[in-house]
């Protein structure tokens, strides 16, 4: 407000100048601000006058960068243009700061071209607003999140060398008024480059840093220290909030299961704790059943079904980190619990195979937990089999002395195979007995002496025989006694 007024009672002394000496020489800006990166233009109105002989040559209206004091473009008028209007484009004002607008006569014997202070304007350029928000991604893409860039203006179309955007996104562990400890807070950087556009969402990775996470997003200017905007530090906690997942409404057979999400970039560690909801009387506060200790990374909890009623009865359970004096607003979930009095057991040991060797059954049996034994109504089976494989039969099989059962076809079989086997290896065994006695078993025979003119020959029995029938014991004792009278003759 008080650059435009001082623009104004520029304008007003010119023309109060001008109506008074007929003539003046100024710069005028059409408006006396600018957002850079925008596609607008700068308006600036001149007016010059020659010297003695009226001749204008080789004038420029100079726009330097204040701050170094560096010429950023310059625009030539027109031979013999005293007055009109010039035309800078969007492109000239990449960045915020201060710009002047110079008129600058022909150039002096150095080449240098020197403005003059007293036909100048001042020209205030400011960065675009940017809205900085953060989005959670996708349940496949955990342990990111998203940052989001917006703008409502139009921003400029560069011809050539476009500028870039770069992102910081700066994690820590507290908030600064929170410290109390003297050493350096945990703290961990992250950039992405990106295009400057009216409208992104750039996704980042999270930094391991705790049960709690605080985000500070810095926007600068690629290439140069200019910071367009910046914000933080954000409580991703209480941005986001914790959820706590369960089914609305379920029957309690051994537990109900509570899972808890975190936020983006933060480890679960807390309590949860369980409520019966029911009506009470003004001023009584609810009765805690029980809580469950959730460790750092831990998600998932199970309340065994004993705390709960018999029946149909609505429970509410809370999740509460202890460092924490604030909490979002999904802290907090009911459900219905349905708890019946009739329940099963553990199932027992499966039983033995229904046989000894192939494939048999087996079972297993539970029983029905309740009040009433004579009625029981647990919704299920009591007894379930399924099929068992053991080693695979031999083909022979010893005789036990049990007495024998009704054989099927295929066991008669066997029977008939072993008795012909057996019988076979009898008549074998007989037949080499039979043989090894006719062989060796039977005495030897005296064999008819032969008669040689009552001379019993030498060779006819020998001396190893001695068994002689008796009807040839006479024959016998004729031999010995014809045989000594020639064995005295020998002698």
């Amino acid at each position: 407000m008080k650059q435009m007024l001082k623009d104004f009672s520029n304008l007003l002394l010119v023309v109060l100048c001008d109506y008074v000496l007929g003539e003046a020489e100024h710069l005028l800006l059409g408006k006396p601000g600018h957002v850079a990166l925008s596609n607008n233009t700068v308006s600036v109105d001149f007016q010059h006058f020659g010297g003695a002989n009226g001749t204008l040559r080789n004038v420029s209206v100079l726009l330097l960068e204040a701050s170094t004091n560096q010429t950023v473009t310059a625009k030539y008028l027109l031979t013999n243009q005293s007055q009109g209007t010039l035309e800078f484009e969007c492109f000239y004002f990449r960045e915020a700061g201060d710009y002047w607008f110079m008129m600058a006569p022909e150039a002096a014997d150095n080449g240098t071209r020197v403005g003059h202070w007293e036909q100048s304007a001042f020209l205030k350029v400011e960065w675009p607003v940017f809205h900085i928000d953060l989005n959670k991604t996708s349940k496949a893409a955990e342990g990111t999140f998203q940052v989001g860039l917006f703008t409502h203006q139009p921003l400029c179309s560069f011809p050539a060398d476009q500028p870039d955007i770069l992102v910081d996104v700066i994690f820590t562990n507290s908030l600064p008024e929170a410290r109390t400890s003297p050493g350096q807070p945990l703290e961990i950087r992250t950039s992405k480059r990106t295009e400057l556009s009216q409208g992104q969402w750039l996704q980042f990775g999270c930094a391991p840093v705790g049960p709690e996470a605080y985000v500070t997003v810095v926007l600068k200017l690629f290439g140069r220290d200019s910071v367009i905007t910046s914000t933080g530090p954000i409580d991703l906690a209480q941005k986001f909030g914790y959820k706590l997942v369960m089914a609305p409404e379920l029957t309690c057979e051994s537990g109900v299961e509570v899972m808890v999400l975190p936020p983006p970039c933060i480890f679960v560690q807390g309590v949860i704790t369980v409520f019966k909801e029911a009506p009470r009387r003004p001023g009584e506060r609810t009765i805690q059943l029980a809580e469950n200790s959730l460790t750092l990374g831990e998600r998932r909890t199970v309340f065994n079904c004993t705390l709960f009623d018999m029946g149909r009865n609505k429970y509410c359970f809370d999740f509460g980190v202890p460092s924490r004096s604030h909490f979002s607003a999904k802290e907090r979930e009911c459900m219905l619990i349905q708890r019946n009095i009739e329940t099963w057991g553990l199932w027992q040991p499966w039983s033995q195979c229904s046989t000894t060797c192939g494939d048999g059954v087996r079972e297993r049996r539970r029983v029905c937990l309740t009040s009433f034994p004579s009625r029981p109504g647990c919704p299920g089976m009591s007894s379930e089999t399924s099929l068992c494989s053991l080693e695979e039969c031999a083909a022979f099989q010893p005789s036990s002395a049990s007495p024998l059962q009704p054989q099927g076809p295929g066991k008669s079989n066997n029977i008939v195979t072993v008795t012909g086997i057996s019988l076979c290896l009898f008549i074998i065994v007989a037949t080499v007995l039979i043989t090894l006695w006719r062989k060796f078993g039977r005495a030897p025979k005296c064999s008819t002496p032969a008669r040689h003119r009552g001379r019993c020959p030498r060779r006819t029995m020998p001396r190893a025989v001695r068994a002689c029938s008796p009807t040839r014991r006479r024959s016998s004792r004729r031999c010995s006694a014809t045989a000594s009278p020639s064995s005295s003759s020998r002698r």
